[in-house]
Formats: C-alpha cells, structure tokens, sequence
C-alpha cells in the first residue's frame, strides 16, 4: 500500500494549483467582461463625427443652470414642457416636425397652443438638438465637444430670475464662455454659427403686466437684458485686465486650484454632487477590467466615450479646460478700447450674429414661436 504524501511534497504542489486556478478564474471573468462589452451598444460619439449627416441642422441649447434649457428642449422636441429637473449630461434629439397651432384659425390659437394633440407641421430640414448641461464642471468640456458641428446656438437664460444676484453673475460667466469659444472659432473656420440670446420665462417676470401690451413687455425685458449682460460682461473685462498684472506665482496657484481667473465672484455649487466619469477619481468601478476594454476598443463606459468627445474637441483645436479656455480667449473676446458694447463684443468674437428673442413658460409650443423663426433662418 503507498504511503500517502509527505508534507513537504505538498506544500510544493498545493500552491502551484491555486496559482493555475487563480489564473483560470480569472480568464473567465475578463472573457466574460469582454464578451459583455462587445454586444453593449457603443458610446456616443461626439456631434462634431457624427451628427454631420446630410440634411440635418444641429442647433445647441446652453446656458446656466435653471435657465429653463431642458424644458425648452421638451417643448421644441414635443410640444409641451414636462416637470424637468437638472441635466447631467446631454439630451439629444432628431426633430422633423414643428409642434404648434401656426396654421389654425385666429379664434382657436389660443386653446390648441398648450394642448398636446396640436397640430405638427413637417420640417423642412430636420433638427438635431443638442440640451447641454449648465453645471460649472459640464459646461465647458460639452461646449468643447459639440461647438464644432453646431449650425446655432441658444442661450438661455431665466426672464424670471436670472437677471438678478448671484444669477446674472452665472449668466455672464457662462456667456463669456460661448463668446470666448466663437471667438477661437473664428479663427479656425470662415463662418461662425449664429447666437440666440433667449429669455426664457418672460411672461413670469415682475416688468410682465397684463396692463401693458405683450410687445412692449418683451421690448422691456430684452432692454434689461441687454443692460444687465452687458454689464457683467464689463465687469469681467475689467477683472480680466486687473488680473493681468497679477505675479505669476499667484496665477499658476489660481489654475491649480481649478478655479477661473475671471470668475472670482462666482462660487461653483453643488461640486460633490457631480460624478465625474472620466476623472481618476470616479473610476474605481471600472478597475483593471475597464482599463483593458478601453485599451482593446470595446469598452462603453463614460471614461471611454468622454476620451472619443475630447478627442474631437482638439481635433477643433478648442479646450476643454475653463481656465486654459479663458486664459487663451481673454485677449480676443475684450480686444478693444473704451467701454464695452455689444457690436464691440460682436467684432471681437468674429463678427457673430447675435439675435434676441423672448419665450413664454404658460403657453406652451406658442411660447417659443421666436425659436422657431430663428432656426428658419439658419
């Protein structure tokens, strides 16, 4: 009878077999992840390689945060605006019809406008529609990515409420970042798209009175508008020119901190809130596994298609960073003399078209009959 195995001869052959199934484990769970990630659809891609298709125009929707983007989006793509909340990333759509009451009676406009069976009438050229986040930390990198398809751009901002405070402060920080973008695209390409600076909720404003015609409140709140912004815009100027002459060591520890060099009054909120999918942080799920699916072009996740959306925003030449976007753009969008004016800021971002335009919250597709004349035109 054979006498069993020594100890010392199994403590050389049990690691040995641990270590092969350790290993054979392992190749199942890759196998299985890799298998997993070649029948998941892939990732968006940016607007800039792949939303060019023939026929269609790409309009943006952007803006600060609350400004009524996403509701907007709803109502263009729709007809009607649900309860919406915050976007934390972008909502597209293909829109080949406009919702509205444009070909009924006089007498029965005002009924149909908010009613969700109002008639549609086929576009022409279809739409694609871009909502961008408004979030500080979103803006940029969304702008930077999709700018470079756009054929125009809405801003929007609330009619309501953000042009006061804090929020016209948010306002012309987001707009100096659309104007800071035209103005690198002016140098890259021959024609710029056209911007639409919308109020958003006009008709809920404090100047909006049932005692005064709807033309001259409109007329009112875009004068105010054009006030306000203009002012803000030359109060960055004038911290931008300030900021110039501060010490180099004070300005690197400004960028390290991540914070704008033009935006000192401006606090980004709600920070921690938003999952950063491409940052080394936020990949502990993705782990070794994720990093091998990216390296072979399987992987779907955030991180991956975020890199494919950076790569078309450099192929543009545009950057994805506020505070190098500002830094770069800061002596093209205030390149003039004297006090600020918009046909200045105009000249100076390329010769933009700048329109304006009212929206109304209480009446439905009606409300963004101002839109519609304006993506006509593109």
């Amino acid at each position: 009878m054979p006498s069993p195995p020594s100890l010392e001869l199994l403590s050389l052959v049990q690691p040995t077999s641990q270590t092969s199934l350790r290993i054979f484990l392992s190749l199942c769970v890759l196998l299985v992840f890799l298998v997993v990630a070649a029948v998941k659809p892939r990732g968006r891609h940016a607007v800039a390689v792949k939303a060019r298709h023939k026929g269609a125009r790409t309009v943006l929707l952007t803006g600060p945060l609350a400004s009524g983007k996403t509701a907007l989006f709803s109502t263009l793509v729709y007809g009607h605006a649900p309860q919406t909340h915050t976007s934390m990333k972008e909502n597209e759509a293909l829109v080949k019809a406009k919702w509205g009451a444009a070909d009924l009676p006089e007498g029965e406009k005002g009924e149909k406008a908010e009613a969700d069976e109002a008639p549609a009438v086929p576009l022409s050229t279809p739409l694609h529609l871009v909502d961008l986040p408004g979030h500080p930390r979103l803006r940029t990198r969304s702008l930077a990515q999709y700018l470079p398809a756009a054929d125009g751009i809405v801003f929007a901002i609330d009619g309501q409420t953000g042009l006061t405070g804090k929020n016209v402060r948010d306002a012309g920080e987001h707009l100096h970042i659309v104007l800071s973008f035209l103005s690198l695209l002016s140098s890259r390409q021959s024609t710029l798209p056209p911007l639409l600076i919308l109020l958003t909720k006009s008709d809920l404003a404090p100047s909006s009175s049932s005692s005064s015609s709807s033309s001259a409140s409109s007329q009112l709140a875009l004068d105010r508008a054009r006030t306000t912004l203009l002012r803000e815009l030359e109060r960055r100027r004038l911290a931008s020119s300030g900021s110039s002459s501060a010490s180099a060591s004070a300005s690197s520890s400004t960028l390290r901190a991540g914070s704008s060099p033009l935006s000192a009054g401006a606090k980004l909120e709600g920070l921690d809130a938003i999952p950063l999918s491409g940052s080394a942080s936020g990949g502990g799920g993705r782990g070794l596994v994720g990093s091998l699916l990216a390296s072979v072009g399987l992987g779907s996740s955030p991180s991956s298609s975020g890199a494919a959306l950076d790569a078309a925003a450099h192929a543009a030449g545009l950057p994805s960073d506020e505070s190098e976007l500002l830094s770069v753009a800061a002596d093209d969008v205030f390149a003039f003399e004297g006090a600020a004016s918009w046909d200045k800021l105009v000249r100076a971002c390329g010769g933009v078209e700048v329109r304006w335009a009212v929206g109304s919250a209480k009446r439905g597709s009606e409300g963004v009959r101002g839109v519609w004349e304006w993506v006509d035109e593109l």
